[in-house]
């Protein structure tokens, strides 16, 4: 077998597994934040029993919170090899205990402790110990001249001082959490126990960091500390102002501090999938439901330093106000003429638009944040109703069709309604005005999709909100190929066969499938059910009868961009459904004379949704897929197209059914090269690049990103000629491959 242009054709069968980590539920959380089978989690919230209890002791003692001095008279005075019994609490138990450590390192604003036990068995080393103190001393991913101390405190102000000195007290430790193999772990914590004279205080500033499972050895464990480190010495000065803050403020302020220190935000596909819920709530007793509250909190200030600036931070801390009025307190000690009112509309319109260049107030300056989601619509004749939560908001989402218009009914002026117009050119912020019916006629040409921001501004009152729209239903394009066809193959045998795989779609019914052929002519094809296996054949049970494929003009070589020569076969009348997954094919004579199906490169070492019937050969009748090399393969031009004929909440794209990661592609290269890899389903994603020392080198990707291909480009002019690793993570699954940087 030869390629008409190209070159040889290397057969693969169909043999690979795909590594995955399952996810177990830990005594202290029950949710990944980051896409990994064991994960760290900044601990403060969950001593919030203790919290209270120390809140109802300083109303009893008001001489100690007046005064935020102890007992002590002089400074620790701790030097390297100094040793002291810390006390630290028991996230299993819920109560306090020892712990015998040595200072390890003194800095300019650290005294740093280690567990005894984790030194003597090698966890904590003193590369680790100096790794800790450099980052809180000296460096942030943020600027390279300013540690983790500084940065907090000229964002949100200075710490108490209790115990009469300004060094704070870093304690490496095992922190005792229930982790039991895998799952979350608390990665540190801030006590404000410690900050009064009460029962196993130790009477100090100090804050607690774990090394068992963290790897303080390793640069992302030490990342992964550093950014609890940042969040957790915000509590810290948090407390020296206000004890009383609402938890929503102060942990956003916390999870600001993390991004404002360099380290990524606290995951978001939490927030985008849950932005119908009151923005202050804080499920303090839900170890799964928080983590959305964190994800929401980090969004919102992020959004608040991206449009008053990071300055504003210390008068919102300084204000003894809370909530509402403690952030307009706050805006306007900093001399912003912003409202909080007018900062959580615009935010709502950002949170599904993000683009400063349509207005600042509709984006962020923290890049790549994934957008709110919410019921999108193939088919725009759709209705429904929701309940918006006082201080929240729904997306509704249309991406399929034409000629859209719609009306949405609500008993309440509070209700804010924008409709977002995206297409090719600038986006389109419009106001919207229930019960006057919107229309968009260019949607289906100008604009490619059109969403719908829900907004309650009331704080305190949930609203109900319904609509109806319509609209022109269009087929949607489902294809797996990219590029314009470079090609086509010769020699098959007699009733060979190709075919391409879909997934399926709920509520799609075929419309119809195209294919792009070399010569006049016709050929014969058919749809069938997808068997989930390539072997013994991916065939199942025949959705439709045999239909031709008819072409009538011979395309001329060059090939013309873009390429003309499509036969469409039109199955509207078939009613084929295709809710579960599914197969086009086409038989391929050994006739030179019938049109010859074109192909297109894809780089991928793995099999890719195209695969062949080859009769002759040599290593046996069977089905294969087909490589031009060891990193590409060939895609034949099979594209199905489906109509949606009844309101369906679906992806626009027909998904693929495992997370799969292909070979990047051109390996080896100088610089740059591209990722691809496909989800099964919406997922938050990392895309990292290490050295053989598992150093990490740069990320790519992270964010959450919906079902289906994606690919990032990785550019290596900074690196030296070798190896590398690049790691993508997608939920509980992860993969990894070498690739080869060469100048």
């Amino acid at each position: 077998m030869n390629l008409k242009f190209r070159g040889l054709i290397i057969l693969f069968s169909l043999m690979y597994t795909i590594p995955a980590f399952s996810q177990s539920i830990g005594a202290v959380i029950q949710k990944d934040p980051g896409g990994r089978a064991v994960y760290p989690i900044a601990g403060s919230h969950l001593l919030w029993k203790q919290e209270e209890q120390v809140r109802e002791y300083l109303k009893t003692h008001p001489d100690e919170m007046r005064t935020m001095r102890l007992q002590k008279t002089g400074s620790w005075g701790f030097t390297v090899g100094s040793t002291h019994n810390w006390y630290a609490h028991n996230f299993v138990l819920n109560n306090e205990y020892t712990v015998n450590s040595t200072c390890r390192a003194v800095g300019v604003h650290c005294y740093i402790f280690v567990e005894d036990s984790l030194w003597s068995n090698g966890r904590v080393t003193q590369v680790a110990v100096d790794s800790v103190k450099n980052n809180f001393d000296n460096r942030t991913p943020a600027n390279a001249s300013k540690g983790i101390y500084r940065t907090d405190v000229e964002t949100f102000g200075n710490p108490p001082d209790v115990d009469n000195d300004s060094l704070i007290i870093i304690l490496i430790l095992n922190i005792i959490d229930g982790w039991n193999g895998t799952g979350g772990y608390v990665a540190g914590y801030f006590s404000s126990l410690n900050e009064v004279s009460q029962a196993n205080s130790n009477k100090a500033e100090i804050y607690y960091l774990d090394a068992d499972p963290a790897v303080l050895t390793s640069a992302p464990g030490i990342q992964d500390a550093m950014s609890t480190t940042a969040h957790e010495f915000q509590h810290m000065i948090h407390w020296n102002y206000d004890p009383n803050e609402i938890t929503f403020v102060n942990e956003g302020c916390s999870t600001l501090a993390e991004v404002n220190c360099g380290f990524p935000i606290y995951e978001q596909s939490y927030f985008v999938g849950e932005t119908n819920h009151y923005l202050f709530d804080w499920r303090t007793t839900d170890n799964v439901k928080v983590l959305n509250d964190y994800s929401r909190s980090a969004r919102f200030m992020t959004y608040i330093r991206d449009q008053i600036g990071i300055g504003v931070f210390k008068d919102i801390v300084a204000s003894t106000l809370h909530g509402i009025d403690g952030l307009n307190a706050g805006f306007a000690a900093f001399g912003s003429s912003l409202t909080f009112d007018t900062i959580f509309r615009n935010w709502t319109i950002a949170n599904i638009l993000d683009d400063r260049s349509v207005d600042p107030a509709y984006g962020y300056l923290y890049p790549d944040l994934p957008k709110g989601e919410g019921p999108t619509y193939l088919n725009p004749n759709a209705s429904g109703s929701s309940v918006i939560s006082h201080l929240g908001s729904e997306y509704l989402i249309y991406r399929g069709g034409s000629n859209l218009s719609i009306s949405f009914t609500t008993g309440n002026s509070a209700i804010v309604i924008k409709a977002i117009e995206k297409g090719s050119g600038t986006p389109v912020v419009a106001d919207v005005t229930p019960g006057v019916q919107f229309t968009v006629p260019e949607f289906g040409s100008t604009y490619s999709e059109v969403d719908f921001a829900i907004t309650n501004t009331d704080h305190s009152n949930d609203y109900s909100v319904s609509y109806t729209s319509a609209g022109t239903v269009v087929p949607t394009e489902f294809k797996w190929d990219t590029t314009e066809p470079i090609g086509y193959l010769t020699s098959y045998s007699q009733s060979d066969t190709v075919c391409v795989t879909f997934d399926g779609a709920n509520g799609a019914v075929l419309d119809s499938v195209r294919i792009a052929l070399r010569r006049a002519g016709s050929i014969t094809g058919g749809v069938w059910e997808y068997t989930d296996v390539v072997r013994p054949s991916p065939l199942g049970k025949k959705l439709s009868p045999a239909f031709a494929a008819t072409i009538g003009t011979t395309t001329t070589v060059p090939y013309p961009v873009p390429y003309q020569n499509w036969a469409t076969v039109n199955l509207t009348s078939d009613t084929i459904s295709i809710e579960n997954p599914f197969v086009v094919g086409f038989i391929i004579g050994s006739d030179p004379s019938t049109p010859g199906v074109m192909i297109t490169e894809y780089p991928s070492a793995s099999a890719y949704h195209s695969f062949t019937y080859l009769g002759g050969a040599s290593s046996g009748a069977n089905w294969y897929y087909l490589n031009a090399s060891t990193d590409t393969l060939y895609l034949y031009l099979i594209r199905a197209y489906a109509s949606f004929l009844t309101p369906v909440r679906e992806p626009v794209e027909l998904t693929p059914k495992q997370f799969e990661v292909s070979q990047n592609y051109p390996n080896p290269f100088n610089p740059a090269t591209v990722i691809q890899y496909r989800l099964p389903q919406n997922s938050f994603v990392s895309v990292k690049v290490f050295d053989l020392l598992g150093r990490e080198m740069k990320t790519l990707v992270n964010e959450r990103e919906t079902a289906g291909e994606h690919s990032v480009s990785f550019d290596a002019s900074g690196l030296a000629s070798g190896v590398y690793v690049y790691v993508v993570r997608a939920g509980t699954s992860v993969q990894s491959r070498k690739m080869l940087v060469l100048k």
